[in-house]
């Protein structure tokens, strides 16, 4: 079931985020589900995760991309598949791309601040799941 916000294209589903704990990424670092919004004009989900240590030179992200992009695949996989409990039937019901947001503390969607780090990956999804965009520029 699609989820539909009348005259915008945007739904935010905040309980189901909230009602989980802390993720232990397989980097070992810790992200906190923040929200989750259903964009229907784009066909895009957008998964937001809080990692408080994200810019901390001491983190365990300090210097290694690699390691905040497999994470962030990784929460792409397994957040996919636990907002779709009946199995792959995303693109079924038109969705084509999910987007991974990393910030090191909660900012409503949309909004800028200087203060606030974050980081961002898009993916496309296939029936497999989810599969790194790199094909086009999205705005």
């Amino acid at each position: 079931m699609r989820l539909s916000a009348a005259g915008v294209g945007l739904a935010v589903s905040l309980s189901a985020a909230h009602a989980q704990g802390p993720l232990l990424l397989p980097s070992g670092v810790e992200a906190t589900p923040f929200d989750t919004i259903w964009d229907e004009e784009l066909s895009i989900i957008r998964l937001r995760f809080i990692v408080p240590r994200l810019a901390e030179p001491g983190s365990l992200y300090s210097g290694d991309p690699e390691r905040v992009f497999e994470d962030m695949f990784w929460l792409c996989e397994t957040q996919l598949a636990a907002s779709f409990p009946d199995g792959p039937v995303w693109l079924d019901q038109g969705w084509n791309s999910v987007v991974i947001s990393l910030m090191d503390r909660p900012i409503e969607f949309g909004t800028r601040d200087p203060d606030v780090f974050q980081v961002f990956e898009w993916f496309s999804l296939t029936m497999d799941g989810c599969e790194l965009e790199l094909d086009e520029y999205h705005d």
